[in-house]
Formats: C-alpha cells, structure tokens, sequence
C-alpha cells in the first residue's frame, strides 16, 4: 500500500501566537505586497513571527497567495491574508488555499465581526465543505479531524479602523472566536478626517482607549511598531515594499558618503 502523507496540516498561528504572548515575547510581522513567494521565504529567514498577505491594496491574486503560503509553511513562518472585505467567499477562498488566518478590514461592530468568524469555521451557516483543497490537504477520509483542527485553530482577526470600530472594540474582542486584534491608524485617521502625522496625539489616544478596551474582554491587541503606540501585544512593521525601499535608501547613503570621504582624503 502505497504512503498516504500526511492528511492534516497544523494550523500554527493560534497556539504560536498565544504560547508566544503568555510566554513574554512579542510575534512580529510585515504586510506582504510582492507577487513573489520568493520574498516571503526571505522575511521568513529574516526571523520574522508571520506574514500578511495583503489582497487588500496589495496585487496579489488567489494564485499568488498560493504560492506565498506554501512558501511560508516551507520556510516556517505564519501565513496570515488580509482578504479585501468582510465577505465569505473572500475568507473561504483564502482559508480553502491554505491561509493560517485572516485579517479582515473594517470591522465596526461586533455582528460584523460574528459574520466573519462564521465565515471562518465549518458549520451551519458557514464555511463551504470541500476536501479537495489545499487548506484539507485534498483527504476526505480524515475531514472529521480536518475540520476540528481548522475551528479550533484559525484566526480570525479584525482590523479596528473606523470610529465605530473604536467604540465598539470592547464589543468585537468579546465574540467568540475572536482572540487577537488589530489597530489601522491610517485608515482610521482618514475616517475621522485627521491627518495621521499632525493628528497623531489624538490616533494614539484612540488606540490607547481600544487597547485598554480589548484588554478588558479577554483578546490580544495588535498594532504597527513606533509612532508613539505601546502596550501592544503583537506588531507590525511597514510592508516587504517599504522595508526594501528603506535599505536601499540606506545603503545608497552610505556609499555615497563612503565615496564623498574617499575623494576627500584622495584630494580629488
């Protein structure tokens, strides 16, 4: 009889995530707007906790998000997508490919944030059932167990980004299901009509109301690094994009100052 493989995939993001927080250290990720995989196998050896692949703004199609997540998995690190809308076809799609989670834009409320967990697990009224999938590792024989490790295992975490969503944080981080949270400055600025910069006294007073409301109903509070915010759980920082752009300002930088001092001390 020939080897059957293994049957079921382990979902990491919940216990890692968890065993992380309560252990004292702090996940780490970047959004990922690159089509190739290759980049996330580089942000993997990086030392980074997941990834976000982002087909909100990002390019990325279900076919390029494929090959992110097998790149993730192979490289060991956490694939998470953020879908582009509170919508079960979109959770679905990216679930059925094989997404450890899903980070979900514009949560405002806490029946919104109920659809999306519904969404996410298999059960009346929710996740389509098809074993011929990546996400089911193509195996009917074992969707029983298939679909208990994915309810108890994938995340599905909210993005706080409106005005509502801030008075509702308590609210969202109390649906069941939801144990991990995560804060949108920017969105959330352009919402209010603030500038994010100059206004960013009163954003960080609202992040800090939605932490501390979070906090209080039991779930984990995400946000991007710097800028003033603290007392997070996990973070974020910048996107692949932005974080190459980055080094190649700073390297460029230096060589031209290593090149400037050269002249210097030839005379030239």
């Amino acid at each position: 009889m020939g080897n059957i493989g293994n049957t079921t995939r382990r979902l990491r993001a919940r216990e890692t995530f968890t065993a992380m927080i309560e252990g004292g250290q702090h996940p780490m990720g970047t959004f990922v707007m690159s089509v190739d995989p290759a980049v996330t196998a580089v942000l993997a050896s990086a030392g980074f906790t997941f990834v976000i692949i982002d087909c909100e703004h990002g390019p990325n199609d279900i076919q390029s998000t494929l090959g992110h997540i097998r790149a993730a998995e192979a490289n060991g690190v956490i694939p998470l997508v953020r879908v582009g809308e509170n919508s079960p076809r979109l959770i679905q799609a990216a679930l059925d490919i094989g997404a450890h989670g899903v980070i979900v834009p514009k949560i405002s409320t806490a029946a919104q944030a109920e659809a999306a967990v519904r969404a996410a697990r298999y059960g009346p009224g929710g996740r389509g059932m098809c074993a011929a999938v990546e996400g089911a590792r193509w195996a009917p024989d074992s969707w029983d167990e298939h679909a208990e490790v994915s309810n108890r295992s994938i995340v599905v975490i909210p993005l706080i980004e409106t005005k509502q969503g801030v008075e509702n944080a308590g609210e969202i981080a109390s649906v069941e299901g939801i144990d991990f949270v995560l804060f949108g400055a920017g969105d959330l600025a352009q919402d209010l009509g603030l500038n994010m910069f100059d206004d960013h006294e009163k954003i960080v007073g609202l992040y800090t109301a939605a932490l501390e409301a979070v906090h209080e109903n039991g779930a984990k509070f995400g946000v991007a690094a710097g800028r003033g915010f603290a007392g997070q759980d996990f973070s974020t920082i910048a996107g692949d994009l932005l974080l190459l752009k980055a080094a190649a300002e700073q390297r460029l930088a230096q060589h031209r100052s290593d090149l400037s001092s050269s002249r210097m001390l030839s005379g030239a």
